[in-house]
């Protein structure tokens, strides 16, 4: 992680950046302003592949230590926000902000519009609540997301996969009384980093892959204790970049 060249960002400009970096020009005064870093570092790309996790952030990327994302990255922002949860985290990446399409911005429909494709992947009422008619598959289950994922990767400008099963496996580890949430984690994370190595070595020349991490869909009450809880209840979201 030393090597890793970490940079601070509002959550809400990864929008204007993401369209900046597919040549398509943000709205004015509507959205945040691109980062201007990461402009520079990513200039010609050609798609960009969005890979959103929940519950995955700065404490358990430095913490957990996922291999494939610890070798890969590049750059990491740490991305300040008012909402790092789930359905706040889409909003802001959707409308760049907390309005609902201000002066009618929606991501997904201003890449469409710009003349690019995007695919979003994830659960029926998130594609629901934030695809705003643009093209979506709705899949049920994390697996399902990433088998998809192998068919838009390259054949959009934007792709983008929502890996959250932990809510629904945590629920049912709970009734069951198998594993801690600790556990389900670290298993889940290191399961989605070997798919995502997968999503990398398919992908063509000349892609950005982003990795996002959000804080799950609430706040959990998890059994890490001392200095390793005092550092988690500071994690951040985070956006982990790099380049086919």
């Amino acid at each position: 992680m030393s090597e890793l060249q970490t940079l601070k960002a509002y959550l809400t400009q990864l929008p204007g950046t993401l369209l900046k970096l597919l040549n398509i020009d943000p709205p004015h005064n509507t959205i945040p302003e691109a980062i201007p870093d990461i402009l520079d570092l990513y200039q010609g790309i050609e798609r960009i592949s969005i890979n959103l996790i929940d519950n995955f952030g700065l404490f358990e990327i430095t913490y957990l230590k996922p291999q494939f994302m610890i070798a890969n990255s590049e750059v990491m922002l740490l991305l300040s926000t008012k909402n790092p949860y789930t359905l706040g985290v889409l909003h802001q990446l959707i409308y760049g902000g907390f309005e609902v399409e201000p002066n009618g911005f929606h991501l997904l429909k201003a890449i469409n519009n710009g003349g690019k494709s995007s695919c979003l992947i994830g659960r029926q009422k998130d594609i629901e609540r934030y695809d705003g008619g643009t093209k979506s598959i709705a899949k049920d289950t994390d697996m399902s997301t990433w088998v998809e994922s192998a068919k838009v990767i390259n054949t959009h400008d934007l792709s983008w996969m929502h890996y959250l099963d932990f809510e629904n496996l945590h629920k049912q580890q709970q009734r069951l009384r198998q594993r801690t949430p600790e556990d389900l984690i670290e298993k889940l994370i290191n399961r989605t980093d070997k798919w995502i190595l997968g999503n990398y070595k398919q992908l063509r020349q000349n892609s950005l892959m982003i990795i996002i991490g959000d804080h799950g869909r609430v706040k959990l009450d998890l059994e890490y204790s001392g200095k390793i809880a005092q550092w988690r209840e500071a994690s951040v979201p985070i956006a982990i970049l790099m380049r086919k």
